[in-house]
């Protein structure tokens, strides 16, 4: 065969590859949209003392697939560069694990790296998923009980439920079962007390995270609908984004984000170091909240919330704003062990806090757009893999979080 006509024959068939290759690209980016997870709105919010913030609402979400929040990009808060993820199938690229939007932009953050993303683009099976899981448990002085069934996934987003059919709080009708979650000293298992409520927990199986930037875009529920500003109408919940250590009668370790009805235009937050623990270690705490201080924050919005976790110190953001740091107390240092992440929704035993159950108007839910979490870059040993095998025994003893787990390394 001719030279030229060889030469032809071969730029003729890289020219229709290559048109190919266009065509299969431009199909997949008009086609695969994400489900509704993207931070929409804009937040203007700059860089705030500690106890303040000029952040505002960033709305609802969207299809355009960012997951930035909008702040500034040299105070922790905000991004400077983006991550694209466009594999156009929801899985995430090399180094981060969970389920990640096809297409969706991540922001960066100076001296953390994107680590496990869930931006629940489907259903979670949280039996055999192999990073989150749910609780049996039941919170501290509360009339809550989870099981799996309050944590629902539909449209790009995570549903925790809170529901009862009981009379009244004085007459509870959830019977007392054993729980994995809520183990007794020196035991896999323990006994939570009849509850009123029905609600749930994701959490990680292990505790296997620790220094890092924790981040979810959510919002609160409406207890009492009509009545979502007006403290003393609007119901008592707490919804949530932390980090805890299990189990908690060996160390209770805990730093919150935290949304409360009594305090529906605030934010609150939380640090807990205690050792040896039989209830709520009070003195070992330092809670907080943001007072009136972001203009226009409601938190029935859709707002995004993140802490960042380093041995100094602990610091929150509100939509990109920084709204406190803690850099620990005598009673209360920075913790430093690892711990699981934990999402809920939960119901306090009476209005002492958190608002009024009996103005609680059932069933009502926390909607989540998604959770990140970024590892801090000079973290040596958390997360580590392969889970379970990884980590010391210390880690998993009496940690198991519910029945559906036969094989968990207690």
């Amino acid at each position: 065969m001719a030279p030229e006509l060889l030469q032809a024959i071969v730029m003729s068939i890289l020219r229709a590859s290559a048109a190919t290759t266009f065509a299969i690209a431009l199909f997949m980016g008009c086609s695969s949209s994400p489900s509704g997870n993207g931070a929409s709105g804009s937040s203007s919010g700059s860089t705030g003392s500690s106890g303040s913030s000029s952040g505002s609402s960033s709305g609802g979400g969207s299809s355009s697939g960012a997951h930035a929040d909008g702040g500034g990009p040299s105070d922790g808060g905000g991004s400077t560069d983006a991550t694209t993820v466009a594999d156009g199938g929801g899985n995430c690229p090399a180094g981060v694990v969970g389920h990640c939007d096809p297409g969706a932009t991540y922001p960066q953050y100076p001296g953390f790296t994107l680590s496990l993303v869930e931006d629940f683009p489907g259903p979670i099976d949280l039996d055999t998923d192999p990073v989150f899981t749910w609780s049996d448990g039941s919170p501290e002085s509360g009339q809550t009980r989870f099981r799996k069934e309050q944590i629902t996934f539909a449209n790009g987003q995570m549903m925790i439920t809170a529901e009862s059919t009981c009379p009244s709080p004085a007459a509870p009708c959830i019977p007392s079962s054993t729980s994995y979650a809520e183990s007794a000293k020196g035991s896999n298992t323990g006994t939570v007390a009849a509850m009123n409520v029905w609600s749930g927990e994701m959490r990680s199986k292990y505790n296997n995270y620790r220094y890092g930037r924790y981040e979810a875009k959510y919002r609160a529920p409406s207890a009492n609908p009509g009545h979502e500003t007006d403290p003393a109408n609007s119901g008592n919940f707490l919804s949530t984004l932390f980090i805890f250590r299990t189990p908690k009668w060996q160390y209770w370790n805990e730093i919150d984000n935290e949304l409360e009805p009594s305090i529906p235009i605030s934010v609150a937050w939380n640090t807990v170091d205690a050792t040896g623990a039989t209830g709520y270690p009070g003195n070992n705490a330092s809670p907080g909240n943001t007072g009136s201080s972001i203009a226009g924050y409601k938190n029935i919005d859709v707002h995004t919330y993140a802490f960042e976790w380093t041995p100094a110190s602990v610091t929150w953001f509100v939509d990109g704003a920084q709204i406190n740091q803690f850099t620990g107390t005598a009673a209360d240092p920075v913790p430093t062990r690892s711990a699981k992440i934990m999402m809920n929704l939960w119901i306090f035993g009476s209005s002492a806090a958190f608002g009024d159950p009996t103005k609680n108007v059932y069933p009502f839910a926390a909607t989540y757009d998604y959770f990140h979490f970024y590892k801090w870059n000079q973290e040596t040993t958390y997360p580590c893999s392969p889970t379970p095998s990884c980590l010391p025994a210390a880690d998993t003893a009496y940690s198991q979080n519910n029945p559906n787990e036969p094989n968990y390394p207690n």
